[in-house]
C-alpha cells in the first residue's frame, strides 16, 4: 500500500490520513513542506522562523486533521494557513518594533536631570536617616564635621575631646555610612 502514495491524489492522501494512515501524513509532509517553507521564507526572511510556522502548520494538521473540514484543495489549505502563521508573524513583529520604537522614543525625551535630582534627593534623604543611626556622640561629631565644616580641632575644643578621638569618631561614622550606602547607591546607578 506504501509504494502507491506517491500516486495518490491529494484528496486520497488527506482521506487515508482522516482515518488514521500514517504514513499518508507523512507523503503529505514530504509533497508540501519544501514549498510551504520557501513561501514563507519568501515573505518573512527568516529561517528559524519560516521551519516554526512549517512545523506549526504540520503540528495543526497532525492534531486536528480527523477533524478538519477541508473545503478546498488540501495544497490550498496548506497554503493559506501558512500564509496566515507568517502574518501574524509579521504582525506581532511589527508590533513589538512599534513598541520599541515608542520606548526609545520616550527614553529619549525623557528629561535625565530630573531623574538625577530624584536619585540625589534620595540619596541625601538616605544619608540623613542613617546619620540618625549613628550613636549620639558619634553623631554630633560627625555632624559638626560635615555640616558645621568644623575642623578636627574646633571639634575637639567644643566638646572637650581630644582631636585623636574626634578623627576615629568621624573615621567610624565615614565607614559605617559607606557600608550601609553601598547597596542604595547600587540600586540609583
Amino acid at each position: 500500500m506504501s509504494g502507491q502514495l506517491s500516486e495518490w491524489g491529494e484528496n486520497e492522501l488527506f482521506r487515508q490520513f482522516q482515518q488514521g494512515y500514517t504514513a499518508a501524513f507523512e507523503e503529505i509532509y514530504r509533497r508540501y513542506s519544501a514549498l510551504l517553507y520557501q513561501h514563507a521564507f519568501r515573505m518573512l526572511e527568516n529561517e528559524a522562523d519560516a521551519q516554526d510556522i512549517i512545523q506549526e502548520v504540520f503540528a495543526h494538521l497532525w492534531t486536528k486533521g480527523a477533524e478538519l473540514n477541508i473545503t478546498v484543495s488540501l495544497a490550498a489549505y496548506l497554503y493559506v494557513s501558512t500564509r496566515n502563521k507568517v502574518l501574524n508573524v509579521i504582525s506581532r513583529k511589527r508590533s513589538y518594533r512599534h513598541h520599541l520604537d515608542h520606548l526609545k522614543q520616550f527614553i529619549s525625551e525623557t528629561d535625565t536631570s530630573t531623574i538625577e535630582q530624584l536619585n540625589e534627593r534620595e540619596l541625601l534623604l538616605c544619608i540623613e536617616k542613617e546619620v540618625q543611626q549613628l550613636p549620639a556622640k558619634m553623631r554630633e561629631v560627625f555632624e559638626l564635621s560635615r555640616k558645621a565644616t568644623l575642623s578636627h580641632k574646633e571639634i575637639a575644643q567644643q566638646l572637650e575631646l581630644s582631636p585623636e578621638t574626634v578623627k576615629k569618631q568621624v573615621s567610624n561614622a565615614v565607614r559605617i555610612l559607606k557600608h550601609k550606602l553601598v547597596h542604595f547607591i547600587f540600586l540609583i546607578l
